[in-house]
């Protein structure tokens, strides 16, 4: 239990961080910081002390609720707000790792760091209940661990092999090296907290928005397409060694797995720092923009470009074009771009523009394809390799059923519904698991 005086000492030993201070202006820790000034005073408030305790208590649960964690809540959500903190340190030990940090700001964060953990240590429940005779509920103690396991629930993209959940065992002297190797790791910021990202636009204004629930989508759950899916992965391979890598259009019919490959190698690499973000056509004009945000990150990004197609009207193709080709900006050497496309040549043309008939113009509209080093084609599979995706997912997810039967069910799915495509088939294939779920088959 910690007495006023030493409760006022945190509070002034807080006011002297400078590299994490982004961390001290979350909204949760202000509640806890109003909560401590307020017990520190010769004479308390309690009704204010239940007022912003609720809110905080509030606040705290949903986290635990959602990170799936019933005990150190509160050393849990600290160390994730050090681990996602974007600040001097942090990004230089993405970029450079610990050696390129220099003495004066390893002692600061050491300092910090000490800080922190003593705040970390602070049992805001326990303290006021003791010096004011409150009856303020745990919240430590608020969860039934037995409805879920007990763990630092990190979002998935962080490197699981080294997380955070050490910290506060560790001494002063060796917090900046620890969190250092975490960073060059995991990366820092959103990029450390996100392995895939949208660009928004909103009110003329664009922002990364990272992406909570990433499609889990592998290369094992993928069938069929291995010869493309080799290309794809031997290229990323070249990306990620600092060799030149080429962009890639994936062309092909709806529902052969274009949008999917690509995200099964977001989930191959992601580790390896590669990060994905998604960009609509309309925010070509971005590009520049975008790039220039993410070309010193230290860390290497796709940018995915999905069911991309311009009408000929469209004047974007043209900017597009021309970072690919590398124009007066060139694509920085930690960025790839990717497309998927149904059409070839994805421009559409107008047989009744008499523009066409001029070699030059045609050229234009038809040659932003080309602009990409890799070209692969998602042909429809054939009604043999349709069946074949259909067996091996039968088997993946063991649904025994007569094959003469099977393959006569999966026939008339794709006759019914969208054809004889990977999707097709996976859809038809979760379509009999229910049904069998209710023994009707």
């Amino acid at each position: 239990m910690e007495s006023k005086e030493e409760l006022r000492n945190i509070l002034n030993r807080l006011n002297e961080i400078v590299i994490y201070r982004n961390i001290i202006t979350h909204s949760l820790i202000r509640k806890m910081i109003k909560i401590l000034q307020e017990l520190s005073k010769e004479k308390p408030s309690i009704e204010l002390i239940y007022a912003e305790y609720s809110s905080f208590y509030k606040d705290i649960t949903e986290y635990a609720f959602k990170k799936r964690i019933y005990k150190n809540i509160w050393p849990t959500f600290l160390a994730e707000e050090i681990a996602y903190d974007e600040n001097p340190f942090s990004r230089i030990s993405k970029k450079h790792g610990f050696d390129a940090v220099n003495d004066l700001m390893i002692k600061a964060v050491e300092k910090e760091i000490g800080i922190l953990k003593e705040f970390c240590s602070i049992n805001i429940a326990e303290s006021a209940n003791n010096l004011l005779n409150t009856e303020l509920p745990d919240f430590e103690r608020c969860i039934d661990g037995s409805f879920f396991k007990s763990e630092i629930s990190f979002t998935e993209n962080l490197n699981t092999s080294h997380t955070l959940e050490d910290l506060w065992e560790l001494r002063g002297d060796n917090f900046a090296e620890y969190l250092a190797d975490y960073y060059h790791s995991n990366g820092c910021g959103i990029f450390g907290k996100y392995k895939a990202f949208r660009w928004v636009t909103e009110n003329g204004s664009g922002q990364l928005k990272g992406i909570e629930n990433v499609d889990p989508i592998t290369f094992e759950d993928l069938i069929g397409y291995e010869e493309e899916h080799k290309i794809v992965i031997e290229n990323m391979k070249a990306f990620l060694k600092g060799f030149p890598a080429n962009n890639v259009l994936l062309y092909g019919d709806k529902g052969t797995g274009k949008s999917s490959t690509v995200k099964a190698l977001l989930n191959e690499f992601y580790k390896e720092g590669l990060r994905l973000i998604e960009i609509n056509k309309n925010d070509v004009k971005e590009l520049s923009y975008i790039i220039d945000i993410i070309k010193d990150r230290g860390m290497k990004f796709i940018l995915f470009f999905d069911d991309l197609s311009f009408d000929e009207s469209e004047a974007e193709y043209k900017e597009l074009k021309s970072v690919l080709e590398g124009g007066v900006e060139i694509l920085p050497s930690n960025v790839v771009i990717y497309a998927t496309s149904n059409r070839r040549h994805i421009v559409t043309e107008n047989i009744e523009d008499n523009e066409l008939h001029n070699t030059d113009a045609r050229e234009e509209k038809l040659s932003l394809s080309d602009r990409f080093g890799i070209t692969i084609t998602f042909v429809t599979p054939s009604q043999e390799e349709y069946l074949k995706i259909v067996k091996r997912l039968a088997q993946k997810y063991n649904i025994e059923i007569e094959w003469n039967f099977l393959k006569e069910k999966a026939l008339q799915w794709a006759i019914w519904h969208n054809g004889r495509s990977p999707r097709s088939a996976k859809q038809f294939i979760d379509h009999l698991r229910y049904e069998l779920s209710k023994n009707t088959v």
